[in-house]
């Protein structure tokens, strides 16, 4: 039970801090510099694909790895998905599509990193 809390709890407190960020108006008039939302967007949802990732394979240990990519990347645009939807109902804030590319290229960026990191610390242990 304690490994599946630590697997999975990070997982789920950012999901939560993502729904409860999205829920609030904008509160920026003006985008501290160009392409700032794109920017959160890519680096939250990196965040939240790398925590993705972890507990996957922390859960389904001999899952294929590639598999395990391909879930985490679907699962995190999912979530993108689903985060974009929610944001229409929500005063002063728009559903954009562009938004759900950005999330899922951060997505994809982390999944690239844990890729690399993957096969350089491979190569180092051979």
């Amino acid at each position: 039970m304690k490994k599946m809390i630590s697997l999975w709890g990070p997982v789920i407190i950012f999901a939560v801090l993502v729904f409860l960020l999205s829920s609030m108006p904008f509160p920026l008039k003006k985008a501290p510099f160009p392409f700032f939302d794109k920017v959160a967007h890519v680096s939250e949802y990196a965040i939240f694909a790398t925590l993705l990732f972890r507990a996957l394979s922390g859960t389904w240990s001999g899952v294929n790895f590639l598999l395990l990519v391909l879930f985490t990347v679907v699962i995190t645009l999912g979530y993108g998905v689903s985060d974009e939807f929610h944001q229409s109902f929500v005063p002063t804030r728009t559903s954009d599509i562009k938004d759900v590319a950005a999330d899922g290229f951060g997505a994809i960026m982390a999944m690239t990193a844990v890729f690399i990191k993957r096969k350089v610390f491979r190569r180092v242990s051979d």
